[in-house]
């Protein structure tokens, strides 16, 4: 009986037309600010299409469950929210919708809470796709689907029979979020899809609902969005586009009403936190340098987290790794016999360097490339170093193996090279001189039709 209170289950069908592969997997849903791994469970799908999970379950808790069908370019998603306790089975029927989409049939479930979630799922995805396959024209396009998202989510609430007051209580602010993401989102799609930019007046971002009742909400940080959509509601309040690049005397104009309006403290950080790594993902060497990092590192110190602040400002500080001239890191790397090596080694010839990772599809297609250009410059004075970001050593020597790498190939998942040299997309290639300074930030990729003519002509001078 003591173990039954505290085991949770999960289980049902999918009815599909043609039998395709099939992934299911049920994540914890956890605050953005927590610690530790989500609890992550693999449901199995048998011959006959069915899956079950029994596991441990302390407490009741949302879920994302995750179910994709087919595999590689062909496959199509279903995500929803689901409320699992203590004690109970989830049973779900899956049927395909359309050629592309398939859902749970809630007319089948019993459990109220379940259904609420799922039902409302359902109904945004469909608004959200019918968006984006009709592009909303103009504002009063935009406020209509609004509208209709609004008008839904209230019906809803006030007819649901659920009696659980945590699954009403996280069902109304997921209805913020949703409600937030249409609102930033909606008139993004046509300039997306180069059809040009929608003209909006600043009223058109004025909430039907007080702000704070979304984002002073601890549930608020269950969603990833959360921090998005309050740095989009600080740039409006501002005057500032959703999602626009901000300097840092807008992020403190942002951080004053931040602190006006916010008493979440735990959001409040988590969204300075974010505006301040934009803006380093963002920045560029200049001459100001020294300024901008002493006015970095005031906006940081509104940070609780000493750990947090110290984290951001060694980050601005190790921008001084991108300008051109600058020495490499002092980095230390492992090659495949696991000897360190640092990149001042190298000093004395270019250094054409390739940042990538395993699971990388831009990097591994660059491969060849590379290995080509390595053969035809062999014995001149260039090194072609290839540094690994996986996260562990046996993927990356199973992939040098798998593709047969060679040269210089060294391991840099445990190291703070990325952090130093702000790399935030890969593959990521740099060139660096004989004296070991940087040449290039952004050099060509082996792909190119640039990296052979600048290649030939430092090595002829």
């Amino acid at each position: 009986a003591g173990h039954a209170q505290h085991t949770a289950g999960i289980k049902g069908l999918l009815t599909l037309k043609e039998k395709h592969p099939v992934h299911i997997q049920l994540v914890e849903m956890r605050r953005q600010d927590a610690t530790g791994e989500p609890l992550s469970l693999v449901l199995e799908v048998g011959e006959d299409m069915t899956f079950g999970k029994e596991f441990h379950l302390e407490r009741p808790d949302f879920f994302y469950l995750i179910t994709q069908v087919g595999e590689h370019g062909d496959k199509y998603i279903s995500q929803h929210i689901c409320y699992i306790r203590p004690g109970h089975t989830l049973e779900l029927h899956y049927s395909e919708t359309d050629e592309y989409s398939f859902a749970p049939e809630t007319d089948r479930m019993t459990d109220p809470a379940n259904k609420l979630l799922f039902e409302s799922d359902l109904f945004y995805h469909r608004l959200n796709r019918t968006a984006w396959e009709n592009p909303p024209k103009d504002v009063e396009s935009c406020q209509t689907i609004l509208r209709q998202w609004q008008t839904y989510y209230t019906e809803s609430l006030q007819k649901c029979t659920v009696n659980n007051a945590e699954v009403k209580a996280f069902a109304k602010i997921q209805a913020y979020e949703r409600y937030l993401s249409l609102l930033y989102r909606l008139p993004l799609i046509e300039e997306q899809n180069n059809a040009g930019r929608i003209n909006v007046p600043e009223t058109y971002y004025t909430l039907p609902f007080d702000a704070s009742e979304f984002f002073d909400d601890e549930r608020a940080m269950l969603f990833a969005s959360s921090v998005s959509h309050l740095r989009n509601y600080l740039n409006t309040l501002n005057g500032f586009r959703p999602y626009a690049r901000l300097t840092l005397e807008q992020i403190e104009q942002n951080v004053k009403l931040l602190r006006k309006n916010v008493s979440n403290r735990a959001m409040s950080d988590k969204t300075l936190e974010s505006m301040l790594e934009i803006y380093l993902s963002g920045y560029r060497m200049r001459e100001s340098y020294e300024t901008d990092k002493a006015y970095f590192g005031k906006l940081a110190d509104h940070l609780s987290s000493k750990e947090q602040r110290d984290r951001l400002c060694t980050r601005f500080v190790y921008l001084r790794y991108t300008a051109v001239g600058a020495s490499a890191p002092d980095a230390t790397l492992k090659n495949e016999q696991g000897q360190s090596v640092t990149l001042k080694q190298f000093k004395g010839r270019y250094v054409y360097i390739d940042l990538w990772a395993s699971w990388c599809i831009p990097c591994r297609k660059e491969i060849p490339f590379l290995q080509k250009l390595e053969k035809e410059y062999e014995g001149k004075n260039i090194a072609f170093v290839s540094i690994s970001l996986d996260k562990k050593s046996s993927t990356w020597k199973n992939t040098l193996e798998t593709l047969q790498m060679h040269g210089h190939q060294l391991f840099g998942g445990e190291s703070t090279l990325t952090e130093q040299l702000n790399v935030t997309s890969i593959p990521h290639f740099l060139l660096y001189d004989p004296d070991g300074k940087l040449f290039l930030y952004k050099a060509p990729v082996p792909s190119s039709e640039q990296i052979r003519p600048l290649l030939d002509k430092l090595l002829s001078q």
